[in-house]
């Protein structure tokens, strides 16, 4: 059955979204480069018909266009015609395999050589194992001889007709990775399979680096036609990396790993992304999918990751007119990293960095209350946001203003570790608006804001500064009654400040 998807999904599919495939999510199709529109329309094709092969297996040639396809698909149904004038439907299953192997051999394989690829099978009849294997299967599809792919890490071949009577396809392959892979490599290599657990701790202690490397990473496992495409992009990924080219090497590795997502592939494309991130100096938005790509390995150290993008926008945070291109990479990184401990991490990282940065002006507020979110007792974040209201609150000279401003502060930052900053500001507005309205003699307002001080009043973070501005507010309110001759009236103010401020020797003075 062939496994068909809708167009508006192709973008959401993970590394081989294919039947039998893992659901890897390291590497996405909208993560992939394509260096053509052949390679581009090729890949699409494949993934909405695997039918659809022949184009893919020859996009790998940057220079491949319609026309040359059009020349290859010529001369491999020259083959399939071939084999058809011979009655191939009609022999025994050995028979088809034998002629079919016989007329492939003749028409395609004049030349192996590790470092070619399926397009030159057919200028020039070189090939190696993987492309081989390529055309092998594309002609047993259609003769209808049935197969299976097996590989390891170096090295690609067919079952046909699998079970008692198979038969295998071999290529020859003189050893295309032993040249290539360094003892960074394995270790690498080895550290995932430990971190992953596919070998225990014990093998880990009692073999060595070479020993393990050589044992796991020479395993030969059932493959899948799906898989095709990415041996062929993964060898080339090699050549890529060996040469230094490690942008290529990293593009190409995805494009392996979107098809075969395994052990090798992985390690390969972890290994170019961080020769890949040595290189890299963030001048441009799309740059920072390089640490969203190293986010998504398991093994991915949250604060590293988070360490680096620390020191990105710190950096860019140095020159004038670079907030614009700092909220582009974080929105652009944050989109694509799934784990939800470390978008948090990054979210406070970014918002506390752009706070220090704006901490002078108002526009600290669109920053502070974000990175209040992810963490609400932040000390550096507290302060930041203590320091900008106290300047923010300095600057009202209206106390009726400064309750209203106080009040919104509240509403808009309920975090706990400036609560309390917030509740001593919103106590002394209250007293400082009711205390000057007694002074205008504006009675049923100050009686408003005082009738409010004491529904939120709280002896247990009582200050000197409240306990003072108590005594003034009761004060004002006893002098506007006694001036008006209100003797009882004005005591009874006093009495009220009083329970408030016990200790106050002005407001008992007055009582007398």
């Amino acid at each position: 059955m062939k496994y068909l998807v809708p167009l508006f999904l192709l973008f959401l599919l993970p590394a081989k979204a294919f039947p039998g495939g893992s659901g890897d999510s390291l590497v996405y199709f909208h993560d992939l480069k394509f260096h053509s529109g052949f390679e581009h329309g090729a890949f699409l094709s494949f993934l909405t018909d695997p039918d659809a092969s022949f184009d893919l297996f020859l996009a790998i040639d940057e220079t491949m266009d319609s026309v040359k396809a059009a020349r290859y698909h010529k001369s491999f149904n020259g083959i399939i015609q071939e084999l058809e004038s011979q009655a191939i439907a009609s022999k025994k299953m050995n028979k088809k395999i034998k002629m079919a192997y016989s007329g492939i051999h003749s028409k395609y394989m004049k030349k192996y050589n590790d470092y070619e690829y399926f397009p030159v099978l057919f200028e020039e009849g070189t090939y190696n194992c993987v492309s081989a294997s390529m055309l092998f299967s594309l002609v047993f599809d259609r003769i209808d001889i049935p197969y299976k792919i097996m590989a390891s890490s170096d090295h690609v071949y067919l079952i046909a007709n699998p079970g008692e009577k198979s038969v295998v396809i071999e290529t020859t392959n003189p050893g295309f990775e032993q040249t290539i892979f360094s003892g960074e490599f394995k270790q690498q290599y080895v550290n995932y399979l430990r971190s992953s657990k596919l070998i225990s701790e014990e093998e880990y202690r009692n073999k060595s680096m070479d020993e393990i490397f050589q044992e796991k990473f020479k395993e030969v496992k059932d493959a899948e036609f799906s898989n095709l495409p990415g041996f062929q992009y993964h060898n080339k990924a090699l050549m890529s990396f060996q040469n230094m080219e490690y942008k290529s090497a990293y593009e190409l590795a995805q494009k392996a790993y979107f098809f075969f997502p395994e052990n090798q592939t992985r390690i390969l494309l972890g290994s170019s992304l961080i020769a890949l991130l040595d290189q890299c100096t963030y001048k441009h938005v799309e740059d920072i999918d390089y640490l969203a790509q190293v986010s998504r390995f398991n093994e991915a150290d949250i604060n590293s990751v988070n360490a680096l993008f620390n020191t990105i926008i710190q950096k860019n945070l140095q020159y004038t007119g670079r907030e614009p291109f700092c909220d582009s990479i974080y929105s652009r990184l944050v989109e694509q990293v799934s784990n939800r401990e470390l978008r948090d991490e990054l979210t406070f990282t970014f918002n506390i960095l752009m706070s220090y940065h704006h901490q002078l002006s108002d526009d600290v507020e669109k920053y502070i209350g974000k990175a209040l979110d992810i963490q609400g007792n932040n000390w550096d974040a507290i302060q930041i946001l203590q320091n900008h209201l106290v300047r923010k609150f300095s600057r009202i000279h209206d106390p009726e203003v400064l309750v209203d401003t106080v009040v919104a502060a509240i509403r808009k930052f309920p975090y706990q570790g400036i609560k309390l900053f917030l509740e001593e500001i919103e106590i002394l507005s209250y007293l400082d608006a009711a205390r000057l309205n007694y002074k205008k003699g504006q009675v049923k307002k100050a009686d408003e804001y005082l009738a409010r001080f004491e529904e939120k009043y709280n002896s247990e973070s009582t200050t000197f500064l409240i306990a003072q501005q108590i005594e003034d507010t009761y004060l004002a309110a006893a002098i506007y009654y006694f001036g008006r001759n209100y003797v009882s009236k004005a005591k009874a103010y006093l009495k009220r400040g009083l329970e408030y401020a016990p200790n106050s020797y002005a407001l008992k003075h007055a009582i007398e």
